[in-house]
């Protein structure tokens, strides 16, 4: 039986009370939104970036808003021995691990042709090897735990294949296809691995690229904004709470038969058949 099974909690209570929680890249937007998710949730959090100051604020409005503990630990997830320290720490101070969401991330940008090769190199140590390293890390703890549960942050960049995304899609794919081959490899001890794909999501990137649309189309940002929100089926732009709403769910006792999957939330921006 899983850590899940064995807490006791109704298998669609949705409570992280008394679990341990890491979110790697948890500054702004959707690591900030899961972080408040899982804390509002029972969870004691483990907060990872790698600039401390916003870590530390993030931090500090986990506790007085949730009570539930939260440590701030800088990290560069392409760093092994940064990543050790990390997970070796959360487990010194907080004393277990239930959870692991790696929602960091590097995308270059820029044609295949004109890509710097440390930038695609960047983007394979921060989006694959980077996202593994912190998940092969835990699973010791996890198992100790008696299972938990790992969600790792990809994007739609793999389906869409838009042109000057190159590095960012191809990274992101591989770290979606190694993360379903662990899904199967570590079942058996009741750690479930999941990988959630935002599509479009509002935050303050976004809006820097609608102002730079509008200025390449000679447009306004309401304009290209509005376009964007047209091409979704649900008519609007995924929020982070979004995001954070299905890693808690995927976190959560609720999925404890869900393993290995992509879970796509977009607003309909992709449509599966």
């Amino acid at each position: 039986m899983s850590g899940e099974e064995d807490a006791g909690v109704a298998p669609h209570g949705g409570t992280l009370a008394g679990r341990v929680a890491i979110i790697a890249g948890a500054g702004a937007g959707i690591g900030r939104a899961t972080a408040l998710a899982l804390a509002e949730a029972g969870a004691d959090v483990v907060l990872a970036a790698r600039r401390p100051e916003p870590l530390r604020e993030l931090a500090d409005g986990v506790r007085k808003s949730t009570g539930r503990r939260a440590l701030a630990i800088p990290t560069d997830i392409a760093d092994p021995d940064a990543v050790r320290a990390l997970v070796d720490g959360a487990v010194a101070e907080l004393g277990r691990l239930d959870v692991v969401v790696n929602v960091a991330t590097y995308n270059p940008g820029g044609l295949l042709e004109n890509l710097e090769r440390d930038e695609f190199r960047r983007a394979f140590d921060i989006n694959v090897l980077g996202v593994l390293e912190v998940t092969r890390a835990a699973l010791p703890h996890l198992r100790r735990s008696r299972g938990g549960s790992i969600v790792q942050i990809s994007s739609e960049a793999p389906r869409m294949k838009l042109a000057g995304l190159a590095a960012y899609a191809s990274t992101k794919a591989a770290m979606e296809t190694a993360s379903a081959i662990l899904a199967r490899e570590v079942g058996g001890d009741g750690i479930r691995v999941n990988v959630v794909a935002p599509g479009t999501t509002e935050n303050a990137k976004l809006s820097a690229w609608i102002e730079e649309l509008a200025r390449e189309r000679n447009t306004t940002p309401a304009a290209v904004r509005h376009e964007m929100v047209e091409d979704t089926a649900l008519r609007r732009i995924t929020l982070p709470e979004d995001i954070a709403a299905t890693v808690l769910f995927l976190a959560s006792p609720a999925a404890r038969g869900i393993t290995g999957t992509v879970t796509h939330v977009n607003s309909g921006l992709i449509l599966e058949p």
